[in-house]
């Protein structure tokens, strides 16, 4: 769940009809808006009642209006459940066990300097619809971006469709642009299916899975973000492995970023091409002497809230201003500076 301010800014020209008037002078700039409320979700077990009859999930969510971290009774706006379905009718094998996942605030730290959620999953070996610690297959940290805009989610019943045939539950998912606490139609960003599962007529059921993991910056996510993959366990070895996978999603970060893929040969100057780029910026390289290069960057960015970014060791990059990267090539064999290296990546990530 990730903030982020974008502070737009626009300037007007008063035309007058009889003369051109004096200019008058340029207002003041507006403060700073106050920074957005994370939104949280809670999944508690639901036991079989007049809420769920075969037992599921109570999904609480809500914006955490005390900035504890924590969604208290008072700040619970929504309550959804997610149900088990009724067991099929005839069958004559035994039910597979049902995949779990838990979802527990993480505090500031090693984990995730701003906080955020801890997220394991596995399978529920006991069948006590609880994920115990020896239960837990996969450990993922989704963590919170820097303050701007509150994320929100949507959980509403999907009746019987194409999406469900079933019936199930559609979650939407996006930013509260609009800064109103509700996700409006304009505002949803994602939409999944939880659908229910049809009844059985024979062999043990395959078990559902999930799989979360880090997203790198790319194509998927400009800033990075995190990668959902969902599947079934169709060998039955407890692991999704990539062909199972059937569906992926993906929840990522709004840092601006450039990074561009920087060759160089000979005496040339360094030749980068672009992979990612909604800073809107040019790098231009120059050769400076035998290893060392400087890139100039194009309309100059904050050097104060930009990462410099390489992917190889033997190439070290520096922002030396706002305009400005140097880049130095380390020769394999001594400790001075050499020409020529393929494909090294450098990247710029801004942290507003």
């Amino acid at each position: 769940m990730r903030n982020y301010f974008i502070v737009f800014f626009s300037f007007c020209a008063l035309l007058c009809s009889c003369k051109k008037g004096v200019t008058g002078k340029r207002g003041e700039d507006g403060t700073d808006g106050s920074n957005g409320k994370n939104s949280l979700i809670d999944f508690v077990a639901e036991p079989a009642g007049a809420n769920c009859a075969n037992g599921g999930y109570k999904v609480l969510s809500g914006i955490d209006q005390n900035g504890n971290g924590t969604l208290d009774a008072s700040e619970v706006q929504v309550t959804k459940y997610l149900c088990n379905g009724n067991n099929g009718s005839g069958g004559q094998g035994s039910n597979g066990k049902n995949s779990l996942i838990s979802f527990v605030t993480e505090g500031a730290g090693a984990n995730c300097a701003k906080g955020g959620y801890k997220v394991t999953s596995g399978v529920d070996a006991n069948g006590n619809n609880v994920l115990d610690a020896a239960e837990v297959q996969n450990t993922a940290y989704i963590c919170n971006g820097n303050e701007g805009l509150t994320s929100l989610s949507s959980v509403v019943a999907e009746p019987t469709s194409a999406n469900c045939p079933n019936g199930g539950f559609k979650v939407t998912t996006g930013l509260d642009v609009n800064r109103n606490n509700v996700l409006d139609n304009s505002e949803v960003q994602n939409t999944q299916y939880i659908c229910n599962a049809a009844g059985g007529t024979g062999t043990d059921g395959f078990n559902s899975l999930v799989d979360v993991a880090p997203e790198p910056i790319g194509s998927n996510c400009a800033g990075g973000g995190t990668r959902i993959n969902y599947g079934m366990d169709l060998n039955r070895n407890n692991v999704l492995d990539a062909s199972e996978i059937s569906r992926t999603s993906y929840i990522c970060n709004a840092n601006r970023v450039y990074a561009s893929v920087v060759s160089q040969t000979g005496v040339a100057a360094p030749i980068g091409v672009p992979l990612v780029n909604n800073l809107g910026v040019t790098v231009t390289w120059t050769r400076i002497a035998a290893g060392r290069y400087t890139g100039t960057i194009s309309p100059a960015i904050n050097q104060s809230k930009t990462l410099v970014l390489s992917n190889n060791t033997n190439v070290t990059t520096t922002l030396t201003s706002n305009n400005s990267i140097l880049l130095e090539n380390v020769c394999t064999s001594a400790s001075t500076y050499c020409d020529g290296f393929v494909n090294v990546t450098v990247g710029l990530l801004v942290v507003d």
